[in-house]
Order: structure tokens, then C-alpha cells, then sequence
């Protein structure tokens, strides 16, 4: 991806949301997709209060929570992959990032506190808490931007732990200098699909094997989605490799090694 400067706002936020290893087309993409599961569960938080229905805003709340720890397994992402999609020929949507289920998490405690405060007696208190989770939702439908993707940032960024993603320009000259592609998925899933040419070197196992790596400086690093391979990132350079570079989600890897084989 190039510099986040020359991004949108739109395309900023969602990098924000964690979205940091896709091109801008990719994320023109999924512009639309990534509205779908914010706007059906305002809608059912929306329901929820206005009916005062406590079991309906636990249910969403439920949903929110689930999707923190199941990054691919959303139910409304499951229903716009599976169905919705189709109707419109669009893109399926990928696993969420770390930001964004963070953010899940965050409106899953919401629409709890709210169902809770219904039981309560509290119908007033309930509305303030579902609100406020009303109005950033509706921001983040129509900008993408997201407080908490936002604060986030912030935070990486006071700890020194915000590390903008190589341009894909960059990843392939690395590429074509001999960097060494490391795949920190765990055997089975590298076993199943890994890219041709990378090493398998599985997050949980990154750091004893640091020295090792060293030696085959500059690395690109990536896993399914992203994530992991952020995280193995992050503690090879702790290890004083700071030539580790966050290649980012499986496709990006594949995309460097099929452009490099097309190269004269």
C-alpha cells in the first residue's frame, strides 16, 4: 500500500480499522461490504431499544463479543460472504483485524449495559448508553472512521508500535534482492497452502528462532490475515532485527511472488 497520506479519508479510517496491508483498490473494494454488519446490528440495537426488548440487545451484544474472538466467523459477515453479496457480484469480505474487533467487542459491551439497564427498570439510562453507540455507529457507516481504530493508533503510536506497512513497490524490490519470506502460520496451515519459496517459521516459535533469521535478513512477514504476522513482527525487532517487515495477509505474499515471475 502506498503512504497512508495519499489514501482517502475513507481509506485512511479503514486502515485505522486495521486494514493496513491492502491496495486502495482493494479497499475501494470493500467500501461497501464493510457498512453491511455495522448497519445491521445499529439497526437491531435500534429495535432493541426502541421496543424495549433487553433479549434482542443481548443478542447483539453476543454477536459483538463472538466476533472479537471468531475474526472470520461475524454472523452478518457469514451472511454477506454466503448471500447478500451475490446479489451485487461484490467482494467477500476478509477476516477482521485486530482494530475492528476491538471495536466489535467495545459495541457488544454496549448493547449488553444496555440490555442489562432495561432489565433493570432503567429504560432513560438505557437510551444514553444505546445512543452513544447509535452515533458512532452511524459514523463509522458513513465515513468509516472509527473512535476506537482511532485511540488505538494514538496508542501505538505513544508506545513507538505503529508501524506503517511496506508499499507493495517496496516489498517487491526487497523480493528481488533475496529477502526471505517467512510464513508464521502454524505447520498444518502451511503445510495446506504455503506461498512457494517461504519459510515456515510459526509465530509461537518467532523468537527462539531469531539468530537463525538474522542471517537471512531483509525478512517479509506474513500469515492469513495479518495479524500474526504484525505480532512476529514486532517481537523480532525487540530481538534487534529490524530488518522484519510486516508483509501482512497471505495474498500480498502470493501477489509479490506472481509479479516477480513475471518480471523480464
Amino acid at each position: 500500500m502506498n503512504s497512508s497520506t495519499e489514501l482517502s479519508f475513507q481509506q485512511r479510517s479503514l486502515f485505522q480499522q486495521g486494514y493496513q496491508t491492502y491496495s486502495a483498490a482493494e479497499l475501494r473494494q470493500l467500501n461497501w461490504g464493510l457498512r453491511f454488519t455495522p448497519t445491521v446490528c445499529s439497526l437491531l440495537t435500534l429495535a432493541g431499544l426502541w421496543l424495549q426488548l433487553p433479549a434482542l440487545l443481548l443478542a447483539v451484544a453476543a454477536l459483538g463479543i463472538w466476533a472479537f474472538f471468531a475474526p472470520a466467523a461475524h454472523p452478518m459477515d457469514l451472511l454477506y460472504n454466503h448471500a447478500v453479496r451475490h446479489l451485487f457480484g461484490a467482494v467477500a469480505l476478509p477476516a477482521n483485524p485486530l482494530q475492528r474487533r476491538l471495536a466489535c467487542l467495545a459495541a457488544g459491551v454496549m448493547n449488553a449495559a444496555a440490555g442489562l439497564l432495561l432489565i433493570g427498570g432503567m429504560p432513560t439510562a438505557a437510551w444514553v448508553v444505546g445512543g452513544m453507540l447509535l452515533v458512532l455507529q452511524v459514523i463509522v457507516i458513513t465515513t468509516h472512521f472509527c473512535t476506537l481504530s482511532y485511540l488505538y493508533e494514538g496508542l501505538m503510536r505513544l508506545l513507538g508500535r505503529w508501524h506503517q506497512p511496506l508499499s507493495e513497490q517496496e516489498c517487491q524490490r526487497l523480493y528481488a534482492e533475496g529477502a526471505t519470506l517467512v510464513d508464521v502460520r502454524g505447520p498444518d496451515e502451511f503445510a495446506g497452502d504455503g506461498v512457494e519459496g517461504a519459510v515456515n517459521v510459526p509465530l509461537d516459535d518467532i523468537e527462539h528462532h531469531a539468530d537463525a533469521l538474522r542471517d537471512r535478513t531483509p525478512l517479509l512477514l506474513y500469515c492469513r490475515s495479518g495479524m500474526r504476522s504484525q505480532i512476529a513482527a514486532e517481537k523480532l525487532r525487540a530481538k534487534g532485527i529490524d530488518n522484519a517487515h510486516d508483509l501482512g495477509a497471505q495474498v500480498r505474499a502470493l501477489r509479490v511472488v506472481e509479479n516477480a515471475k513475471l518480471r523480464p
